[in-house]
């Protein structure tokens, strides 16, 4: 099976979007493999752990989302990724406003977990309806299956406390900053190749 290639121009709209959006999974990712099994890093927050996992998880899928809203009205987006990447960036953006007011761990979870699966929904249904004329929606699809399986374990398992919803989203956003990265280096490689 021969590799399809990103397109060159498609490649160069894309690159800085995906790059931001690879680098903001990447540190979120990052604070929550340190969050886990570091009783330093913990005690550190004297106590106010559900405080700092709001404000870090707000954080990442308000800025996530706009890189996510800015890859969308890129010229090389076509229109059905456009609309399902804009209905994902503004659960996340509402997501982001919501873990902000509330103050437990449920809400917190619950919002979470519907923007995980509002955005990979959509960009797993518009993935693999792109995914023959597309090259990204490859990677969409795969985005996509990590978003909604973290959406669904956030929500199937509403119970746990703030140290189990930063780890079940930071298991999906490790594997989605991973993909990102790729995604993005190969993008910079079709670019710098065109140049």
């Amino acid at each position: 099976m021969a590799v399809t290639k990103i397109p060159a121009e498609t490649a160069r709209q894309l690159l800085r979007p995906t790059w931001l959006r690879a680098g903001i999974t990447t540190a979120f990712a990052f604070f929550t493999i340190i969050w886990h099994g570091n009783a330093w890093f913990v005690d550190f927050w004297d106590g106010n752990d559900l405080t700092v996992a709001r404000f870090v998880l707000a954080g990442f899928l308000v800025l996530a989302a706009s890189m996510i809203w800015e890859y969308a009205k890129q010229e090389a987006t076509p229109q059905v990724l456009q609309g399902a990447l804009a209905a994902g960036a503004a659960a996340w953006l509402v997501a982001g406003v919501v873990i902000i007011l509330v103050g437990s761990t449920t809400p917190v979870a619950l919002a979470a977990g519907l923007a995980f699966l509002v955005l990979g929904v959509a960009e797993l249904y518009a993935g693999l309806k792109l995914r023959a004329e597309f090259v990204p929606a490859r990677d969409h699809v795969l985005l996509g299956a990590i978003g909604a399986a973290t959406g669904i374990g956030l929500i199937a398992w509403w119970g746990l406390d703030i140290h189990g919803v930063i780890g079940i989203a930071g298991m999906g956003m490790i594997l989605s900053a991973v993909l990102l990265l790729i995604n993005a280096a190969g993008m910079t490689h079709e670019v710098r190749r065109s140049a």
